[in-house]
This record gives C-alpha cells, structure tokens and sequence, in this order.
C-alpha cells in the first residue's frame, strides 16, 4: 500500500465529517428559512384578517374582536411550537454531531491500530529471521546507503523485497536494483 493510498484512506473519515456536519448546517439553514417564511405568512394572515374585520361593512364588532383575539392566541401558539421545534432540532442536530465525531474518532483509532499492527509484526520478523540490516525501518537514506554497502547479492534482494512490500520509496528500489545488476 502507497503512502499516497494510507493518507487519502486517513482524509476520508474527515472528509464524511465534514461533509455531514455541512448537511446539518444546510438543513439547519432550510429549517429557519422555513419558519421566518412560516412566520411572515401568518403576520401577513393576521393583517389580512384585521383589515377584513375593520372594513365599515363589519356589522358584528363584538364577535369581529373576539376572532381576533382568538386568531391571535392561534398565531402565537403556532410561533411558539415553530419555535420549540427549532429548539428540539437544533438539540439533536448537537447530539448527532456530537456521536458522529465520537464515531469519527473510533474509527480513526482502529484505522490507526490496523496499520500499526502488521508493522509491528513485520518489524518482530525481521528481527527474527535475522534481517540483514538491523533496525531497517528506521533508517534514512544516507544511512540506508551505508548499511547496504557490504552485503551480498541475495542479502540485497531479501532488503529489496521487504522494501517493496513496505515503504516501497523508489529511490531506494532503484538504487537497490543497480547494486542487485552491479553484484553486490
């Protein structure tokens, strides 16, 4: 697996996180939009409503107000639910959020524990199979090239193989390769 494949695999838990936490904010967004319109609607429904009742052809004004009151007691009851459920939504758009980032970060956590896992058992082999370049996985280049200097032709493959099935770092291939054809 390339370096490039490991860290596109370590983005894409932050990448779905942040793309969801964007689709809360974007219905969070459509929500409130929808009860500022729900909200102008019923003013505009009330104003209507008051204008009917005090046109000069209103002959029951004492019925005129008592619907009136009561519209508005109906108004003021529905804002105060739209509110209450914006409330509610905004809580379990938190709560979701929140346990989705818990979730995030279990995952990044066996993600992690995955890869160290056969690293360590391949680090454990080459220790016990007698590796020919003792502490391997810790080298630089300039040391990698001063280890490799004295070994065998095989010795050499055996390091090139567990190269190309790790890190696999072209220069270090390309580099083991002509010391491979040059013989040794």
């Amino acid at each position: 697996m390339t370096e490039k494949s490991i860290d596109r695999m370590e983005r894409a838990p932050e990448e779905a996180r942040q793309q969801w936490l964007g689709m809360l904010q974007t219905l969070s967004e459509q929500i409130q939009h929808q009860q500022q319109t729900s909200q102008q609607m019923t003013q505009e429904m009330m104003e209507t409503y008051m204008q009917l009742l005090n046109t000069p052809g209103s002959y029951l004004s004492g019925q005129a107000e008592q619907q009136r009151e009561t519209f508005q007691q109906t108004a003021q009851q529905w804002m105060e639910q739209a509110q209450q459920q914006r409330q509610t939504f905004q809580q379990q758009a938190q709560q979701q959020q929140q346990a989705f980032q818990q979730m995030t970060q279990e995952v990044m956590n066996t993600y992690a524990q995955f890869f160290n896992i056969p690293l360590s058992y391949a680090r454990k082999g080459l220790r016990d199979a007698g590796f020919p370049i003792e502490n391997y996985d810790d080298l630089n280049a300039d040391d990698f090239s001063k280890r490799v200097a004295g070994l065998s032709a095989e010795e050499l493959r055996v390091v090139r193989d567990y190269e190309e099935r790790n890190k696999n770092r072209d220069t270090v291939l390309e580099q083991l390769d002509r010391r491979i054809r040059s013989g040794s």
